[in-house]
């Protein structure tokens, strides 16, 4: 792709008649943020993954059904290589209601999808190209006792499903067990096979998980407790809890549910969202037994930080902020970890989540 550096995406909710996808650029040496697109025709457009060779766009269409038919979908995009534009390529059907995670494989052979009202995951086999050609190959329905809040742990909630890298290994969060669940890529990587199940702390509602291919600790954000689990992932695909730590400030007594973890590209600082107390929190990691410390808690300049992604160059953050209708920029120390606020910002809907390309 001709000069595609900080070219990123915005998901968002809104109705198929809005916008709810935007082709954006981040200046790397001022912060400064431009949309060069606008793209309606997906329903409440809540997450986005890029394919590795960077030709496609995934987004799930986090809806209950799609055309008169049960369940949500994972919309595909082509991305022109020269601009960055999109356009519309197909669907598939997700078999599960409210799809609100997607994911691709390493190597770019297959696509995950997460079903939160569902409760189960879908595995899709791409093409070379990245295109989504047949039906789901697998459908994994999360089963185990469910959390104590009973509001929110009512049943099964899949809230994502990924690769852990430099494994073969894929992960599947559910925010209703307080499971997270391990199962190993069959050959032709068009199913899953169940290895283990993670319980966490109950009540904690696993939500997302980050882990980087030099390390064999994973970290789980619970939205409930807003409460970072470390893990140890063994040879065999089994979980051991090495530390939890929240991601809140001491003595903070408000409402605030985490929601999104992301790791620096080195492994070397974890980043978390607070939405309530509307901030990123900053751990450095323990390169030896993966623990962590917390060294900062940086305003992200908006209200409820759904989704955040680090920029390629690992100069800045971008925090989407639901409620304020805003992606506010914060620069980034790569060596110290740090965060700083800016008055770069971008105004759109409900944006809920961000990947450059």
């Amino acid at each position: 792709m001709a000069n595609n550096s900080g070219i990123f995406y915005i998901g968002a909710y809104g109705e198929a008649a809005e916008p709810t996808i935007y082709g954006c650029r981040l200046d790397e040496d001022s912060g400064r943020l431009d949309v060069f697109q606008k793209l309606a025709g997906i329903e409440q457009a809540s997450f986005l993954a890029v394919h590795p060779g960077g030709g496609v766009l995934y987004a799930c269409s986090e809806t209950g059904e799609t055309r008169g038919k049960p369940g949500g979908s994972v919309h595909e995009l082509a991305v022109d290589a020269a601009t960055g534009e999109l356009e519309a390529l197909g669907h598939q059907l997700t078999h599960g209601e409210h799809p609100c995670y997607v994911s691709i494989s390493l190597e770019g052979a297959s696509l995950y999808a997460a079903n939160y009202s569902g409760g189960n995951a879908a595995v899709f086999p791409l093409t070379s190209a990245g295109r989504l050609a047949e039906p789901a190959s697998a459908v994994i329905q999360d089963e185990g006792e469910l959390g104590p809040m009973s509001s929110r742990q009512d049943k099964a909630h899949a809230h994502s499903i990924g690769p852990i890298p430099g494994t073969p290994f894929v992960y599947v969060a559910d925010l209703g067990t307080d499971t997270v669940y391990i199962h190993r890529r069959s050959v032709d990587g068009r199913s899953l096979l169940r290895t283990s199940a993670f319980r966490v702390e109950p009540g904690s509602g696993p939500r997302h998980v980050a882990a980087h291919e030099d390390s064999p600790y994973v970290y789980i954000i619970g939205e409930l407790d807003s409460c970072v689990t470390v893990a140890q992932l063994g040879e065999d695909g089994g979980l051991e809890q090495v530390q939890r730590v929240s991601a809140l400030p001491d003595g903070f007594d408000g409402e605030s549910w985490a929601a999104d973890i992301h790791l620096s590209a080195d492994g070397c600082f974890l980043y978390v969202s607070n939405r309530g107390h509307d901030s990123i929190a900053v751990f450095e990691t323990d390169e030896q037994d993966g623990t962590l410390r917390l060294i900062q808690h940086a305003s992200t300049g908006g209200s409820y930080p759904r989704n955040f992604a680090l920029s390629p160059d690992g100069g800045w953050l971008l925090a989407a902020n639901q409620n304020s209708g805003s992606v506010n920029v914060l620069r980034r120390d790569p060596q110290t970890g740090r965060l700083e606020g800016t008055d770069s910002v971008l105004n759109v809907p409900a944006p809920v989540c961000i990947r450059f390309l």
